[in-house]
This record gives structure tokens, sequence and C-alpha cells, in this order.
């Protein structure tokens, strides 16, 4: 009689010791800065030539002016209009992350495109079941409005540029 009580009484016993917890929660992902492609500020442009050309003896003489003006007419109406400026260039910080390519062959891989260590320096990249111009990529660098991935020897392999917002199209496209 005593193991049909006891075997109970440790169950509850034990059971009433445990603590009860909820199951662990996942953080989401730490929000990165999007990458925005980088538009161009209104831009007006004025030019004008002239030439002249006299012949001694029979006299001819041509005289030619010409003067152009060119208007980015996007960039002067956001301006007019929303007054919109245009987006700052993107710093490595905002291309740092996960992202998603397809290459050459039409295969979706990631590239991980780790934060460079100083300024201006190329920084560290790792891509995940790449083929074709991907698959020796190991560092990457921003030269202008562009992000350029390369082999361990600095050679260029891939060109990007930011389309979209979160979108990068060149060589390959990639995107997050």
């Amino acid at each position: 009689m005593h193991r049909s009580i006891l075997l109970p009484v440790l169950i509850i016993s034990l059971l009433s010791a445990c603590e009860m917890e909820a199951p662990p929660t996942v953080s989401p992902p730490a929000q990165q800065n999007p990458v925005l492609p980088v538009a161009t500020p209104a831009q007006i442009s004025d030019s004008s030539s002239t030439t002249t050309t006299t012949v001694q003896g029979n006299t001819t003489r041509t005289v030619t002016e010409s003067s152009s003006v060119s208007v980015d007419a996007g960039g002067l109406l956001g301006a007019i209009l929303g007054g919109a400026t245009p987006a700052a260039a993107n710093s490595a910080s905002d291309y740092a992350g996960q992202w998603r390519a397809v290459t050459e062959d039409n295969r979706e891989c990631r590239v991980n495109l780790m934060s460079p260590r100083t300024p201006n320096a190329p920084a560290t990249a790792q891509t995940i079941g790449c083929s074709g111009d991907l698959f020796g990529v190991t560092r990457w660098s921003l030269r202008g409005s562009e992000l350029v991935l390369s082999d361990a020897f600095g050679n260029r392999q891939i060109r990007v540029r930011a389309t979209a917002v979160n979108r990068l199209d060149g060589d390959v496209t990639m995107w997050r």
C-alpha cells in the first residue's frame, strides 16, 4: 500500500518543484538601414560657342553662334513640387548584412557582406550556394555609388548599383 501512495506523491512533488516556463522568444533580426538609389540633383547646364572664319583675298566670312540649355526635368520637377532633396549617398554600414542574389545561370544564393573594420577598406564577404563570378567573392567595397565584389586577390568580380530600395542591379541582381 505504501508504494501505491508513494508513487503519486513523488510525481506530484517533482512536478511542483519544476518551474513552468514559456518557450523562449525569438527576437526579430536587427533592422538594417535600407539601401536607396542615389538620386541626381536638378542640373541646369548652359553652353555657347562662336566661330568666325575670315579668308583674305576673296572675302569669305563665316559666323556661327550656338547656345544650348539642358535641364534634368525629373530632379527639377521634384524640387519644385515636393521639395524632395536627393538621397544622401549610402554608407558601407547600409550595405552590410544578408543579401539574396541571382547568379548568371539563374540560381539563387546568399551573400553575406560583413561590416568593414576601417573606413574605405575592403570588407569581407561570404557567399553561400553561389556559382559563377559570385563563387570566388571574398571581399567588397564601395566605389562611389557602386558596390564592388572582389576575389581574394582584389580582382573585381561583380559590380552593382542601387536601383530601388534594398535592390542592387548590375552584373547580378541582389535584394533583401
